[in-house]
């Protein structure tokens, strides 16, 4: 959690540089958010009724639900986007990091730099997401076939959960491929080696404090799609959401791989003031 704790005060306390960079992608992605699939899982699940449809659940994990094309164009849209704002982040953060000037100056120019190994590590991530909300889903549908109902809540909590931890895991094997490219300046190899051995002794703490932020974010979008009233407001909550969640994790990114490397921290200087 430590990582976590000094990534959240991080996005805090430059909260007006990093959260406009999020907040792009996350409006796209919002609106291909599927409310109602998401209200419908979750109803029948604590009605004591635990039953859905494939598709159902499918909608309700995935980016590209496939509900309607302009969700599945803005699920699009909002991965592209993502790639472009994630790289300005991780320029704006390594910049104030490395020498502790806190503007926006360059970053742009930057991504002459960066955009291409941000655009393959960002589509590393999208697929390996929708492969493993393909396989939770199709999971979650099976153990939701049983009658007793008391063997589909223990079931279903297992694979939900279960399949958390073995996503999140994997993700740690190269969490820190992306850095490792950019800041560090190796080839796509040794720069995936490089960051095997970096997270390793910490990979646990890393694992676990992605898992807290990952249930608190899915906590609060099923909590919206359940109980706020519009559209409205449940779309500005779940954006508000999704902004967080990848400010945190970019930053985060950057927050262990200075600590692993055992590079100073300019920007946590005082006599800097930028």
């Amino acid at each position: 959690m430590r990582y976590t704790i000094q990534s959240i005060k991080y996005v805090f306390k430059n909260f007006f540089y990093i959260f406009p960079l999020a907040l792009l992608p996350a409006l796209f992605l919002s609106f291909s958010l599927d409310k109602d699939a998401i209200s419908r899982v979750l109803t029948s699940y604590f009605t004591g009724e635990p039953s859905a449809s494939f598709p159902d659940i499918f909608r309700a994990v995935s980016i590209f639900n496939f509900r309607s094309l302009k969700a599945f164009f803005a699920g699009l849209a909002g991965v592209v986007l993502m790639v472009l704002c994630t790289a300005l982040i991780f320029a704006f953060v390594e910049k104030h990091m490395r020498i502790g000037k806190r503007t926006f100056s360059g970053i742009f120019s930057k991504l002459n730099d960066n955009l291409i190994s941000t655009c393959g590590i960002c589509l590393l991530y999208v697929l390996l997401y929708e492969v493993w909300a393909l396989i939770t889903s199709a999971l979650l549908f099976l153990v939701m076939i049983p009658e007793t109902v008391g063997v589909v809540y223990v079931l279903s909590v297992i694979v939900f959960f279960g399949m958390h931890f073995v996503l999140l895991y994997i993700v740690s094997i190269f969490y820190l491929w992306l850095p490792c490219l950019q800041i560090a300046g190796f080839r796509a190899f040794e720069a995936l080696r490089y960051s095997y051995q970096l997270v390793s002794p910490v990979k646990k703490n890393i694992v676990f404090g992605q898992w807290i932020s990952v249930t608190l974010a899915e906590v609060l979008l099923g909590l919206c799609s359940l109980f706020v009233p519009g559209r409205v407001a449940g779309f500005a909550l779940a954006t508000v959401s999704y902004a967080l969640m990848t400010a945190i994790f970019c930053v985060r990114m950057q927050v262990v791989y200075f600590d692993r490397a055992q590079l100073e921290r300019a920007d946590l200087k005082r006599y800097y003031h930028f």
